[in-house]
């Protein structure tokens, strides 16, 4: 085998009270990673497609070519190998798009070079890329665009357990239409509180448990009403213009629960499909950026399948 090509979809993180630990798979958009051996040694990376402008070939400064380069040095693979990113997910917004380039290059190199890794292992060395964009590691995104659909990972370790959604849980998708900063992923987390109220952690916990208790007996409305976050989303829903009636007009349109997704600026809603209408939600998400003088891409989803190879 001199090459594999694997796509990995993009991911929604947090979902209110699971700050690093809640994730979901989106159906769409997705990555796709092309690896291949060539001749020498080294780590090539390149980066095409659509939302390829501002991306770094340098491997050192890409969460593909980082995770790449961990995995190589730890594993000691004498090889020369090319990866070819096609980006189809808009870095910065919120949709681990850096997540799923790493995902899929690390599940590349493991077929290609038959490594036998375990699902820790790939989150593992899919992490350890998170460092070029959030200037540290993190599993949540990696987690659910490496198993799909619903995932909780357990903290300072990179064990995760997927749950299928409901079949009637379907997402709306809310993409201003504005330039994210610079690692926006790392200001985001900048701004975060150091010290929290016991009162709001229990609260969140709470919150949390009620959650993946409502996710397991397929209680849609349960699940959406449970996504309620006090100690993060606050400080960053400052960042979103528009934030509050996006929120507003979201649930006034039939959404169960509406949230960022991720660290932002895209804001993400879940739906009971056999009760509401997703598109109607999608517009009310819509009119509410517009509120703030934004344009936006709105789009309904559901809850995808993990990282595959093509």
């Amino acid at each position: 085998m001199d090459s594999v090509a694997v796509r990995a979809p993009a991911t929604s993180a947090n979902l209110g009270p699971g700050f690093d630990i809640f994730g979901v798979a989106l159906s769409e958009p997705f990555d796709v990673v092309k690896v291949r051996r060539v001749g020498g040694v080294g780590l090539k990376i390149t980066v095409r497609g659509r939302f390829s402008r501002g991306i770094s070939n340098m491997p050192e400064e890409n969460t593909a070519g980082l995770a790449a380069k961990t995995l190589l040095k730890e594993l000691n693979i004498q090889e020369g190998v090319e990866v070819e990113v096609e980006k189809g997910i808009k870095p910065g917004m919120g949709l681990g798009s850096s997540a799923a380039s790493a995902v899929a290059t690390i599940f590349a190199l493991n077929l290609l070079f038959n490594l036998n890794l375990t699902k820790e292992d790939i989150i593992r060395f899919s992490a350890q890329g998170e460092r070029a964009s959030a200037g540290a590691p993190h599993a949540d995104n990696v987690s659910a665009s490496l198993l799909g659909g619903f995932v909780l990972v357990k903290p300072n370790t990179y064990e995760a357990i997927s749950i299928e959604p409901p079949p009637n849980l379907v997402l709306c998708v809310a993409m201003p239409e504005v330039e994210p900063p610079p690692k926006k992923t790392g200001v985001a987390r900048s701004i975060l509180p150091r010290y929290v109220n016991l009162g709001k952690v229990v609260q969140n916990t709470s919150m949390a448990c009620w959650m993946v208790a409502s996710l397991m007996k397929g209680d849609v409305m349960g699940f959406g009403r449970a996504m309620q976050d006090i100690i993060v989303e606050p400080r960053r829903a400052k960042m979103i213009p528009g934030y509050s009636e996006v929120k507003r007009l979201a649930l006034e349109a039939g959404a169960a629960g509406v949230v960022i997704s991720g660290a932002g600026p895209t804001m993400l809603a879940v739906v009971d499909k056999s009760t509401s209408k997703p598109e109607a939600v999608a517009e009310a998400m819509r009119r509410g950026f517009e509120s703030a003088g934004l344009a936006s891409h709105c789009f309904v989803t559901k809850p995808g399948r993990g990282a595959s190879p093509i």
